[in-house]
Order: structure tokens, then sequence, then C-alpha cells
């Protein structure tokens, strides 16, 4: 398929010949960047920070409340600022990646990022602290789709792809379930060394990344942004994170919330039909006609909408039904964090045999499992008898979902496109956070609400809310096994001649 030209203005090194090849049909091998390894590392380093501060703050509320007086309300918009920017600004991050270069946008976005750490760390105020997190919101949106097409564009042996993902994918779970570690120590302490300790990370990332990243190289004349583009696809997804983001207080049917909804909509029908008017699209409409662009996709929107979930609502009961430290509450995450360790490189390696498919249904299956163990969560429990098997679970389900899922989404993406493609996907595990969270959290509220009005204890009411909030993912997790089954359906399989040249250079390169 041919694309516009104003999106063939970029060839880069390792993966210039790679949309060319497999347009063709030809077998000419792509060469490889000898530092393809050394690039993993340091945009995996720059996707860990990021996963960490989407969940740092979980456990760190009463330490902020102290602190500088947050208000309950400033406390849920702390996590809701950032995750409204970041999604909503992901599409617009993802195009100017290729627009402007992916590298430049890796940087700019990474710098950004780092200082707004650097002064969430110093905030003596609702105010200050929330600026610094809405700059790292749209900072995030910059570095996650540089971050991504970085890699895809680095490793266009599909064999090396795969075990990067594997790599990728673990990262993004270790963060997030080390975020709720790290933020239960430092809550014990200093919590504003959750936001400094980025800052070290962030320079050696920044330097990393300028001394190892090859820079695009221009091959034509830039192709002007799609600015009518950009202001409806930014304003309607922003739009519906923040009704999204919103239900706790507002109720999915208030006036408030419906009408949020209905501009989105508008915004982004407005949006479908500028971009198919538009000769440098922001996103190009052929991308949502790709199978496996939108299973890939759907994948991380429904994955992260049921780890969301367990990450925010199972730190609620650890403290307040069983009486869990901040500290307590990070380390019961520790069997999490391991198994994603230790079946991340088994699983990167699995998937180059067994392709995608197989590997996201397991993982959903397992998924399946932790979810059973929180809809039966107990009164009166301890670590060994539900927290340790509900966490390890968790723990191989995500990693096994979230290594499937952009191996099958980047699977045909271009030289051209990848920074959009990295963006879309981006965007759907926002997008299915939020939701997912929402979700519960209104059943939660309304369960837990009509329990105390009957005369329930507090703390028997919260175990029935959370159960059935838990309950109510099952819908989720069948939209997955669905997805798993008909949507994966022949994307991400493995190259057999690649799959067996690619161990023996994975092990020379370390």
């Amino acid at each position: 398929m041919k694309t516009e030209s104003a999106e063939a203005s970029f060839a880069s090194g390792p993966g210039s010949g790679a949309s060319a090849n497999r347009a063709s049909g030809a077998s000419t091998p792509v060469a490889s960047d000898p530092k393809r390894w050394w690039v993993l590392i340091i945009v995996s380093l720059a996707q860990f920070i990021i996963a960490i501060d989407s969940s740092v703050v979980n456990v760190m509320g009463p330490r902020l409340k102290e602190s500088i007086g947050l208000s309950t309300t400033g406390l849920q918009w702390v996590m809701n600022i950032y995750v409204l920017l970041f999604g909503g600004l992901l599409l617009l991050g993802g195009r100017l990646a290729d627009v402007l270069g992916r590298k430049a946008m890796f940087l700019g976005g990474l710098l950004v990022f780092t200082a707004a750490s650097f002064t969430a760390g110093f905030a003596h105020s609702e105010g200050q602290l929330l600026a610094s997190r809405a700059a790292q919101g749209i900072a995030a949106a910059a570095l996650s789709p540089a971050s991504l097409s970085i890699l895809v564009t680095s490793f266009p042996d599909p064999a090396e792809r795969s075990k990067a993902f594997g790599i990728w994918g673990a990262v993004i779970g270790i963060g997030a379930s080390v975020g709720t570690i790290i933020g239960g120590a430092i809550a014990n302490s200093d919590w504003r060394w959750a936001f400094w300790i980025n800052v070290p990370v962030g320079l050696v990332v920044g330097v990393g990344a300028a001394l190892l990243v090859r820079r695009a190289v221009r091959t034509g004349p830039r192709p002007p942004v799609d600015l009518v583009g950009a202001f409806t696809a930014t304003g309607g997804v922003l739009l519906l994170v923040y009704g999204i983001v919103t239900t706790d207080k507002h109720g999915w049917g208030s006036a408030q919330t419906l009408g949020t909804f209905a501009l989105a909509a508008v915004l982004l029908v407005a949006f479908v039909i500028v971009e198919g008017r538009s000769k440098a699209p922001l996103v190009p409409l052929r991308l949502f006609r790709s199978r496996a662009v939108v299973s890939g996709a759907l994948g991380e929107f429904l994955t992260a909408g049921l780890m969301m979930p367990i990450f925010f609502l199972i730190p609620l009961y650890l403290q307040t039904v069983l009486g869990y430290s901040p500290l307590q509450t990070g380390l019961a995450w520790l069997p999490t964090s391991l198994g994603l360790m230790i079946c991340a490189p088994i699983a990167s390696q699995l998937i180059t045999k067994i392709g995608a498919r197989p590997m996201y249904l397991a993982g959903t299956v397992v998924l399946g499992g932790t979810i059973a163990l929180a809809i039966g969560i107990p009164q009166h429990s301890s670590f060994w008898s539900f927290m340790l098997p509900l966490s390890a679970l968790f723990g191989v389900g995500l990693v096994l979902c979230l290594i499937a899922t952009p191996v099958v989404g980047t699977s045909q993406a271009t030289e051209e496109d990848a920074g959009t493609t990295s963006a879309l996907l981006n965007a759907a595990t926002q997008l299915g956070a939020a939701f997912g969270l929402a979700i519960a959290v209104t059943v939660l509220n309304n369960r837990t609400a009509h329990e105390i009005a009957h005369g329930t204890g507090a703390n028997v009411a919260l175990v029935d809310g959370l159960s059935v909030a838990f309950t109510a993912l099952l819908v989720m997790l069948g939209l997955s096994l669905l997805n798993g089954l008909f949507g994966f359906r022949g994307l991400g399989k493995p190259e057999p001649a690649a799959a067996a040249a690619a161990p023996a250079e994975l092990h020379s390169a370390s």
C-alpha cells in the first residue's frame, strides 16, 4: 500500500528499508543497528519512570494531605491531571515524533519530564504540585510514543523485535508495581523523593539517548502539521478522558458527564472528517483499517482496564480493612514485580516460537484467575492466603499480555507511521486504565453507599463493594478473550528463519 509522499519524509538507519520490504514481499535482510540493545535499555528506562509516576502516588495520599494540605479533591487530581494530559495529548505527540523526529521528541519530552519531577518535589502547595504533575503528563505524551517508535524502528527483525517487546512489556508492569513499592517506602520518610528519584535516572537516560539513538535523516521536505486535526483529536480525547475520570464525582448519567461525552463525540467525528480530507493527516485513517492496529490497541485498552482497578483498589483494602502501613502495602506487590521479572525473559523467548495469540490468551486466563481471587476478597485474611497468590498471578498475567499486545499492534507498522501507531497503542492504554478504574470506582461507591444505608459496618460494606466492583471487570475480561481469539488470529506469528537466528545474535550482543 502506498503512503502519502508527505509521510515518507523520514528514513532512518536500521529500519529504513523495513516498510519497503514488507510492501514488496522482498526478503532482502535489513541492516540492524549494532547499538540496538543499548537503545532498548535507554528507552525501557524512560518507560520505567513513566510507569512509576502512573502509580507512585497511590499510597502517598495521607502524607500529601499532611505535608502540603492537599484536599481530597486535590489528591484525586494529582492522579487525574497526569492521566488526562498524558492520554489526551498522545496522538499529537506520536505524530510530532514522525514529523519532527523521534530522537528530538524523546529528548525534549525527557527534559520536561525530568524538570517537572524536580519541581514536584519542591511543591509546597496544591497548585504547585498539580502544575508539576500537569507538566509531567504533557511530557509523557511526547516521551512515550517516541520511545516505542524508536524501539520499533531499531528492531526490524521480527524475532528480535518480539524479544525487545518482552523487555518493554515487563518494564511497564514492573514500573507500575515498583511505583507502589517506592511510594509506600518513601511515604514513611519523605514523599518528595518519590519525584526526585526521576531526576538522576532522567539525566542518565538523556545522555545515553543523545549518544546512542540514531537521528532520522530527512529525505524530503518536512510535512506540515495538521493543526485542525491536532485540535479536534486532542480536544476530543481530552474531553473523553476528563468525562471518564470525573464520573466518580458527577455520575455516569449526570448532565455534565453526558454533555462532556457528547462534545467529545462531536470533536472526534470532526477529526475523522478532517483526516479524510487532509494531505498530511495527524493520524492516517488507513491505520484504523489495519486489524493489527485495532486488535493491538483493543488489547492494550482491555489489559490496562483490568490492571488499573486492581492496582488502585487492592491498596484501599489493605490499608483500610487490614490496617497495612504504606510500606507494607507497597511490599505486598513484591510478588507482582518478581513474577514480571522472572517470566519476562521466558515469555520473550517463547513468543518467537508460539506467536502472540497463544501468549495473550494465556495471560488473559491468568488475569481471570487474579480477578476470581479479587471477587472472593475476604473480610479477614493473611498475606499468605490472599495477597501472595493474587499478586503473583497478577504479575504473570500482566507480563504475558503486555508483551503480546505491542507485538501485534506494531506488526504492520512502517518507518513513516511508527510514531503514530505507537501513540494509538499508548492512548488506548491510558483510556483503558481510566475507563476500567472509573467503572470499578463507580460500582464500588454505589454498592458501599447502599450497604451502609442499610446498617452495614463501614469495613464490611467496603469489602462487599470491592467484590462487586471486581465482578464488573468480568465484562472486560470476556472482551479480552474474544479479542485474543478473533482479533489476534494470524497476527504476530513467529517467522521460523528469524526465530532460529535471533538467539545467537542476542547472546553475542549481550
